[in-house]
């Protein structure tokens, strides 16, 4: 669970697997990422879906762009189930995951051009860490 000034967020264990079986462990693994989807009561958050990755998302070592299209669909979907987009997640290939000034710029933009029903965003980064430590987790407003 983690607090911000807005909000609290607690991931059910369906997402933290989700994020765990995408973690770059091998040397060559690709970063990988998704979106994420919450049951919002008042200032809680509970985070029950993260998608990702999909086919068409471009993935490297050291980045990763997903397919904004059907990011779009998700969100779609997943609000027809109730549940309201606050946010993406990504790996990165480090023990103790910092965002980069393109993660944070991403973000950013995301929060601008997008219609939001939520007071802000979250980034979430996967590291190689076990949870908590492994977790990178800011909102943006």
């Amino acid at each position: 669970m983690a607090r911000f000034d807005r909000v609290t967020v607690q991931f059910s264990p369906d997402v933290l697997r989700v994020f765990d079986a995408h973690r770059q462990t091998g040397w060559f693994s690709k970063e990988a990422g998704g979106q994420m989807f919450a049951d919002i009561n008042a200032d809680l958050w509970h985070v029950l879906a993260a998608t990702g990755p999909r086919a068409a998302d471009r993935r490297g070592r050291f980045h990763f762009w997903p397919d904004r299209k059907a990011e779009q669909k998700e969100i779609h979907r997943h609000f027809a189930k109730g549940l309201q987009y606050v946010g993406d997640w990504h790996t990165h290939p480090q023990k103790i995951p910092v965002p980069s000034q393109n993660d944070i710029a991403s973000i950013e933009n995301v929060v601008r051009e997008s219609t939001l029903y939520t007071p802000g965003l979250l980034l979430c980064i996967v590291g190689l860490a076990p949870f908590p430590e492994g977790l990178h987790l800011s909102f943006h407003a």
